[in-house]
């Protein structure tokens, strides 16, 4: 037998596969829809899928019966793309309404949404006395935002008319991802690409599965450095932008609330084991609020002397008791803000007077 009869073995005269590469082929498939099938049973096919924005690059698609990655707590993005049960109403009278802006913290990472801080904030103020009064507590946190991303998109909701009467903005760690936002032309079309790549992956259930579950550590965070930097290596990573980067993100959001009198609460949030704001970002945060008299929630001096296995679901973020413990912080700052007060009174003066009509002696007719 010649060599070249050898070499042409794998092959029929026909140029066709073998017969038996067939029927392994159709097997690996069979067995790939049939983990797919029963994968998305277990919740691995109901992952927030976010989509491409000119604005603001990436933004969740709404949908009901969601799952966050870890833990699989329901989770629902409204028609709005907020991660809020109810359709918003551009006016609101009777309502309080806060937005909070920020990352993966924000957005609830792990947590459902009963268990978020903007959800437990919501709760906690319908218990305070203001009983004529509605709130809303609005998460508009997204996954992997960094602070200039979390600017923009409170920028938007101000520019959409939502008319908040607070804003909250989270620090985010994402601080590596701060220049995406900059690119512009051909670069920033290839990013949105990447983007819309990444939710047609997203959509299947053995992907999930292997790539952001079992191998989430190996692959998975490769493959966002990937999609955000363009490069395979971590270390090769972004380097931070300078503070003043940062500061002129703070700015941007204090100037959109001042032009809309919208009270600006700033929220310094911190890492497992984090005892002091150990990132540029994070001091510049604290003397940001200081130089500009805004009211500062620092969670990194709460979680601090915590359990840390319990008020932390990994190395970031917050498990849901650490989500109450913010929302309790925020609570007292919320109650101390001018708006707060102006919508408690105005409520109290209208059963007020509806007390002093009803209590009114009746005078017979002459």
């Amino acid at each position: 037998m010649s060599s070249a009869s050898i070499v042409e073995l794998p092959t029929t005269r026909s140029g066709k596969p073998p017969r038996k590469w067939r029927r392994r082929l159709l097997w690996v498939l069979g067995i790939c829809l049939f983990l797919e099938v029963g994968l998305r049973l277990f919740g691995y096919g109901s992952y927030v899928i976010y989509r491409p924005d000119e604005r603001l690059l990436w933004v969740p698609i709404p949908g009901a019966n969601k799952v966050t990655e870890i833990n699989h707590e329901p989770e629902n993005i409204n028609a709005q793309g907020f991660r809020y049960k109810q359709v918003l109403a551009l006016q609101h009278p009777g309502v309080y309404r806060i937005f909070t802006f920020g990352d993966s913290v924000t957005m609830g990472w792990a947590v459902s949404d009963d268990a978020t801080y903007s959800a437990q904030l919501e709760k906690l103020l319908h218990t305070q006395g203001c009983s004529g009064t509605k709130f809303q507590v609005i998460s508009a946190g997204v996954n992997a935002y960094p602070n200039s991303l979390v600017a923009e998109r409170l920028t938007k909701v101000l520019d959409d008319g939502y008319q908040p009467d607070a804003v909250v903005f989270a620090y985010s760690a994402n601080t590596g991802f701060e220049g995406i936002p900059d690119l512009q032309g051909a670069q920033r079309q290839q990013f949105l690409r990447r983007v819309e790549y990444k939710s047609i992956a997203r959509r299947s259930a053995l992907y999930n599965f292997l790539i952001e579950g079992l191998l989430r550590q190996l692959v998975y965070y490769r493959l966002r450095e990937v999609l955000m930097l363009g490069t395979w290596n971590t270390a090769k990573s972004s380097p931070d932008l300078p503070a003043s980067h940062f500061v002129a993100d703070l700015q941007r959001a204090k100037d959109a609330a001042d032009a809309r009198h919208v009270q600006l609460i700033l929220l310094l949030v911190g890492s497992r084991n984090e005892t002091y704001p150990a990132h540029p970002y994070q001091a510049a945060m604290l003397d940001f609020a200081r130089a500009n008299h805004l009211p500062l929630v620092n969670i990194i001096d709460l979680m601090k002397t915590q359990d840390q296995n319990a008020v932390f679901e990994d190395h970031v973020h917050p498990s849901a008791k650490g989500h109450v413990m913010i929302a309790e912080q925020l609570l007292s700052t919320v109650r101390g803000l001018p708006s707060y007060a102006a919508a408690c009174s105005a409520e109290s003066g209208k059963g007020s007077a509806v007390t002093s009509l009803s209590e009114k002696p009746v005078t017979s007719q002459p």
